[in-house]
């Protein structure tokens, strides 16, 4: 993912999503990005984005931003966005004339995460398929309060990430208890898209619906659970660490129609290269995803599971990759031309 650059520019990048908000500001060198100072935010506590802006530029010395990019978790359209699972308005102009930033770009976050992968080390991934080593298109997904898709493109020896709603495309079942589970929530929701099944909320919609056909009362620990705990948190870790079968089945449904999903993406981008899963809820189900039904799910194409068995799958571990690679695109905003690119993020700062 190439650029040419002006070392020691001073740069911000975000990580804008429906629940958290990573911020960071990085020194541009000439082949890498060193992080100055990163800070993360919980969403309620704020109104929207210039707050919490506000606030992390407050909490340090003075900085002149040279260019600043935003990972944001909706569309963008003409450096604008509504966040889909909170309704902040995000507006690029906007931000970089409240704080004196001559260029600002907001990219969808799924972007950001595929501008970031090219900055990951080894211990930033997780193998569940070790696929062939080729150069050529990768995909991501990534399921966390929502769902993401984005297709990176590969172009002679350059890489180009380019989102898509593809989570918002309409739910396909594949067998007779995925058909019901799609009535299920066809009676709640109208249009059933892949994001009201991978998802936090997609999970618990999961879970409701296996309680809901097969009876029987929550266990009374579990429900004082997900009161204390939020729903999501409280099934998934139910499910990894707990007993209640409801749970536990809910996560292996989730996981083989995401690796199913997976598949799908692969598919539809030539991603041969390689998928990568990212989001808040892959690292936390790690050992789930690994136990086998996620890439079944992934090769189950037909007379293409040959093809699908060969494609390098891939978790990313790292929580801050879509803001390194809101950094990677900010670096982009101050040369001009594709000669080198962003190899690495030096450690400098500490966690946010």
């Amino acid at each position: 993912m190439g650029v040419s650059k002006k070392a020691g520019q001073t740069l911000l990048a975000g990580d804008v999503g429906g629940t958290k908000t990573f911020l960071g500001l990085f020194r541009q060198l000439r082949d890498g990005l060193e992080p100055l100072r990163l800070a993360s935010y919980e969403n309620g506590r704020f109104g929207g984005i210039g707050e919490v802006v506000g606030d992390f530029l407050e909490e340090g010395p003075p900085a002149s931003i040279d260019a600043a990019s935003f990972g944001v978790a909706c569309p963008v359209v003409e450096n604008r966005g509504t966040l889909t699972n909170l309704r902040w308005v995000v507006d690029g102009a906007e931000l970089a004339d409240r704080f004196g930033i001559k260029k600002l770009e907001l990219i969808n976050d799924l972007v950001a995460t595929a501008w970031g992968v090219g900055v990951l080390g080894e211990d930033d991934l997780a193998t569940l398929q070790a696929g062939k080593v080729r150069s050529a298109n990768c995909a991501l997904i990534a399921a966390g309060t929502g769902l993401g898709e984005a297709v990176i493109y590969r172009a002679g020896t350059n890489s180009f990430p380019t989102g898509s709603e593809g989570g918002h495309a309409d739910y396909a079942p594949r067998n007779a208890e995925e058909i019901e589970l799609l009535e299920y929530l066809s009676g709640l929701f109208g249009h059933v898209s892949y994001e009201r099944v991978l998802s936090g909320p997609g999970l618990v919609n999961i879970y409701n619906f296996l309680k809901g056909k097969r009876g029987g009362a929550e266990p009374a620990y579990l429900t004082e659970r997900i009161k204390r705990e939020g729903a999501a948190p409280a099934v998934s870790e139910e499910a990894t660490d707990g007993k209640d079968k409801n749970c536990r089945d809910a996560l292996e449904m989730f996981i083989s129609i995401y690796g199913a999903e997976a598949g799908n993406l692969a598919l539809r981008s030539m991603a041969v290269g390689g998928v990568y899963v990212g989001g808040g809820i892959a690292p936390k189900v790690l050992p789930a995803l690994k136990r086998g039904s996620f890439i079944e799910s992934f090769r189950q194409k037909g007379r293409f599971e040959g093809l699908l068995s060969e494609i390098p799958v891939k978790v990313i571990l790292n929580e801050k990759t879509a803001l390194f690679g809101a950094a990677v695109f900010a670096s982009r905003l101050t040369g001009e031309g594709l000669e080198k690119s962003v190899k690495k993020i030096v450690p400098s700062a500490g966690p946010a």
